[in-house]
């Protein structure tokens, strides 16, 4: 049976929801009691229960973690995972970020697509398979996470005291059916300050670059002191500057240094990468002169630079299920005490995560470099004959008419806690639209947001009926 053009007839409910709820800043912020992510974050998951409560569902909030409202019968649970929590607004914004407006068929702000329009279209979707009074021997529960962009911790919370699902999707990626996510482990390579015994020719005042807004790193700046060089070295240091196109320098109103590095390809420059950290550090560390942070900025250029595959940290590797392994510098930062770099590295599912961390570690060891492990996603895989699969890839060529292909990803979503029963599907169309998802002007079309709820009440239909 195909029902999901149903859906049609919440369309102004679905469109003034996604706005209220994008109206709410659930940016993570520091925990109040019964509120572990903040008050903002907080507010989201009061509206969507009280939604849902409106709508005729029972609700369960547990401890401000996670809330779920949940349909039909039986002891077994398939669910739809879905997000509150946004990342915060950065900047270059045209409209409010946390307005909820509707213009031209969109509505914009931040999390309209990532993940508040999908969290809205899942309940209404609940509510259409309500409303045809559509039942299995399962219960279909959609669960309302608050943390999934700072690290997962509501669902490790969640599922600690509520039933792990036998099948579920969460539509926080693109169409069809992303089956793979990549082991992602976030690594911190830090130093101290070091020893003066050595002179410093190049002062390193701050570095900056990156932020956890974007996966590749636009720009990054250098502060500098020149005062330690001769009068032919600076010279020559504005001459390596000039040659880089990517590259340019001002001095501020203390007499410092400021050296920006961009992220533009330059595939005849010895500092070219689409990376600015590496620009950076690999034109720091080529100029002959000793600096503040020379060990951490020769390790960073000659072991991870603007290479993508791990060879010189000796991680490199690949299966047939994900591909190979991925490297890239995404932050850095640094001032007179303190210098460190987040390194992002995507694994291969059939790897092991720790092993890999072990071999970096001690590899920056030998350079008296400190690594810290700050996040660690563990791989998924669902092989294409897992039931949330063949049930998922029904529903999608029944909306769209076509097969449903198998894909994979190096991010993450709440698909990795589900002890590989569930995957990413939706809400993103294939061949659609950037809806800026983490970046300024965050939008979703309401047109698009529709064709997904189509395809996402199918699915929740295959995953409920037996």
């Amino acid at each position: 049976m195909i029902i999901g053009n149903e859906i049609h007839k919440y369309r102004d409910a679905i469109t003034a929801g996604i706005s209220e709820l994008v109206q709410i800043r659930s940016i993570m912020a520091t925990p109040e009691p019964g509120k572990p992510f903040g008050a903002g974050v907080d507010r989201a998951l009061q509206y969507m229960l009280s939604l849902a409560e409106s709508l005729g569902f029972e609700v369960t909030n547990v401890d401000g973690y996670a809330g779920h409202a949940e349909y039909g019968q039986g002891k077994e649970i398939a669910a739809v995972l879905v997000h509150l929590d946004t990342v915060e607004e950065g900047e270059g914004w045209t409209f409010p970020a946390f307005g909820g407006v509707i213009e031209n068929g969109k509505i914009i702000g931040r999390g309209a697509s990532d993940n508040k329009g999908p969290a809205v279209v899942a309940l209404y979707a609940l509510k259409t398979l309500m409303d045809l009074g559509i039942t299995g021997n399962r219960r279909l529960r959609l669960i309302f996470g608050t943390n999934e962009e700072s690290g997962m911790k509501d669902l490790d919370y969640y599922f600690e005291r509520e039933q792990l699902p036998a099948m579920a999707f969460a539509p926080d990626a693109g169409y069809p059916i992303f089956n793979v996510e990549m082991g992602s482990m976030n690594v911190v390579f830090s130093s101290e300050q070091e020893s003066s015994s050595t002179k410093t020719q190049l002062t390193i005042l701050s570095l900056k670059g990156g932020n956890m807004l974007t996966l590749i790193p636009e720009t990054c700046t250098a502060s500098l002191s020149l005062t330690q060089l001769t009068e032919r070295q600076v010279a020559n240091f504005h001459a390596a500057i000039n040659i880089q196109a990517n590259m340019s320098a001002a001095y501020d109103e203390d007499g410092g240094l400021v050296l920006t590095a961009g992220s533009e390809f330059l595939a005849d420059s010895l500092t070219g990468s689409r990376n600015a950290i590496a620009n950076m550090v690999a034109f720091l560390s080529g100029q002959g002169l000793t600096t503040n942070w020379d060990s951490l900025l020769h390790f960073l250029n000659s072991k991870i630079g603007a290479e993508k595959g791990g060879q010189s940290l000796g991680i490199a590797c690949s299966d047939s299920f994900s591909g190979a392994l991925v490297v890239y510098l995404r932050t850095i930062s640094c001032d007179l005490h303190r210098a460190e770099a987040l390194c992002n590295i995507r694994y291969p599912v059939s790897h092991d995560g720790a092993g890999i961390l072990s071999a970096v570690d001690a590899l920056a060891g030998k350079d008296g470099i400190h690594i810290e492990l700050t996040r660690h996603l563990l791989p998924v895989y669902v092989p294409e004959t897992h039931p949330v699969i063949v049930r998922l890839s029904r529903a999608y060529k029944k909306i769209t008419g076509d097969e449903a292909v198998l894909l994979r990803m190096g991010a993450g979503t709440y698909a990795r806690k589900m002890r590989n029963n569930g995957v990413a599907f939706g809400a993103g169309l294939a061949g659609g639209v950037d809806t800026h998802v983490h970046q300024a002007d965050e939008f979703v079309f309401i047109d698009d947001m529709m064709q997904h709820a189509e395809i996402c009440l199918q699915g929740m239909y295959e995953l409920l009926i037996d």
